[in-house]
């Protein structure tokens, strides 16, 4: 049987604990804030595209040390916007870097939309007879797990924009995981071109884009109609980095931007 005399003390005692523990918070407030209380994620680090429409949708860029994934059929401006983002980096003296499965990267292209290639670094998927399109993507993933894994890089873009859905989402998830872990230790842009999502919650940002237009203009008078440029339109499937006091979430954010050929401009 337990005394009325146990309880007094035990209560005393948790009395004693907790004016304590206010005393040891008031003493480190100036040093340390909230000592004792678990503190809210800093929101990441954004990095501007170099599209206004897209940053904006974005609420300022795509964010450092975290997965962001540009899914979409051919034509549909992912690859424009991946290549946009390395412009502004590679111009800013960065290096990045670009893994590309398919062998399908044009650096004519890349040039011409503003990236600096003495600064990238192409990792090109060996081509061999005989050798399925599953073991060029697995030298791409191993290639970007030792990119990852070395450092050095401001950005880092896989595109498997060419992988069919089915191999794609064949990838463990756990390759994506370390991936992720990767990229937060380095604080890393890391940009996935996909066709459809295959990242999935892995990816802090999923963007889903498509092509709205194409405009054709006339050099001059009577002369044949030439592709002057192309529209986009994208959807926020996923942000992680959204303000979580805003009322609507990022999901249902849209944009839509347009890139231009270079004799049209």
């Amino acid at each position: 049987m337990i005394s009325l005399s146990f309880y007094s003390e035990q209560k005393a005692k948790v009395k004693n604990t907790s004016e304590l523990r206010k005393q040891v918070e008031s003493a480190l407030v100036q040093r340390v804030p909230a000592a004792f209380s678990l503190r809210p994620p800093a929101p990441p680090e954004l990095l501007p595209c170099g599209v206004p429409e897209v940053d904006a949708a974005l609420g300022g860029g795509f964010p450092l040390g975290a997965i962001t994934e540009l899914s979409g059929a051919n034509s549909s401006g992912r690859t424009t916007l991946a290549l946009a983002t390395l412009a502004g980096i590679t111009q800013a003296a960065a290096a990045c870097a670009y893994i590309d499965v398919a062998d399908a990267f044009d650096p004519l292209s890349a040039a011409a939309l503003g990236v600096e290639l003495r600064r990238l670094l192409w990792v090109r998927a060996e081509s061999v007879r005989g050798k399925t399109s599953w073991t060029r993507l697995d030298q791409a993933l191993r290639a970007t797990d030792l990119l990852l894994s070395t450092g050095g890089f401001r950005a880092l873009v896989l595109d498997m924009g060419d992988v069919s859905p089915e191999q794609a989402r064949r990838v463990p998830l756990a390759t994506w995981y370390r991936f992720r872990l990767q990229v937060e230790k380095s604080r890393t842009l890391f940009l996935l071109i996909t066709r459809v999502p295959c990242a999935n919650s892995c990816a802090a940002v999923s963007l889903h884009c498509c092509q709205s237009s194409i405009d054709w203009r006339q050099a001059a008078e009577q002369s044949p109609l030439l592709l002057a440029g192309l529209r986009y339109r994208i959807g926020v499937a996923r942000s992680r980095t959204a303000d979580p006091t805003r009322k609507k979430p990022a999901a249902s954010s849209e944009a839509a931007w347009s890139s231009t050929t270079p004799w049209s401009r």
